[in-house]
């Protein structure tokens, strides 16, 4: 029996396998897990990927309860034939004067040892898709900081709307005054922003932005 096995069945205090009538171990509770198809729902849905990794690692705890399933199926059958074989016929005289031999059965081959997959090794398939959806969710929600310490949104409408001020100010005098929201204060609330500031702001959030959408080499 793999120590694998060990993880899924109930053991006795000295940690051997507690067995039932039929001389086979007893199989834990099997836990609640999700599916490849699960993940795939979530991506679809655009779920945030922390929710994502949650359900990748069920994914892999449902994999790893297959996997104990299919060696619990393979201790039943091999106890059957062994069973089976331990209780051969004898062999038959035929009337022509040959004998027939009741061959024993081949014993089934041992499920290999299981091999536990990590989170990344899960959501390998969907690795570029995860990427595209981390990255809308990092642009969604990006900020900036400039050097005078006010923080501005830098998702891609607020970047439209800052390049949008520094069009329109582009006659002013950096000092001149310009009305903004900045993150830092409550919704709503206006701040006295230079010209000089928006332009910063909106330099800072467009490089963020190219940073972004950079696709990481391999």
């Amino acid at each position: 029996m793999t120590n694998n096995f060990l993880n899924f069945i109930v053991v006795d205090e000295n940690n051997e396998p507690v067995l039932n009538e039929q001389g086979l171990p007893q199989l834990l509770q099997r836990p609640a897990t999700k599916t490849r198809q699960d993940i795939e729902r979530l991506i679809a849905l655009n779920k945030p990927v922390e929710v994502i990794n949650k359900f990748a690692e069920l994914v892999s705890l449902g994999e790893q309860w297959d996997w104990a399933q299919s060696y619990y199926d393979y201790l039943v059958n091999l106890n059957s034939l062994k069973e089976y074989n331990a209780n051969l016929p004898d062999p038959i005289a035929n009337k022509d004067g040959t004998i027939t031999t009741i061959n024993p059965k081949p014993l089934p081959i041992e499920p290999q040892c299981l091999v536990v997959k990590t989170v990344e090794e899960v959501l390998a398939p969907y690795a570029m898709t995860l990427f595209r959806l981390d990255r809308k969710s990092q642009i969604a929600n990006a900020k900036v900081t400039i050097s005078t310490g006010k923080t501005f949104d830098a998702d891609e409408m607020s970047i439209i709307r800052l390049g949008n001020a520094v069009i329109k100010a582009i006659k002013l005098n950096n000092d001149a005054i310009i009305e903004w929201s900045t993150d830092d204060v409550p919704t709503g609330i206006m701040v006295d922003c230079t010209k000089a500031e928006i332009i910063e702001a909106h330099d800072k959030a467009t490089d963020m932005f190219k940073y972004m959408w950079r696709i990481p080499k391999s």
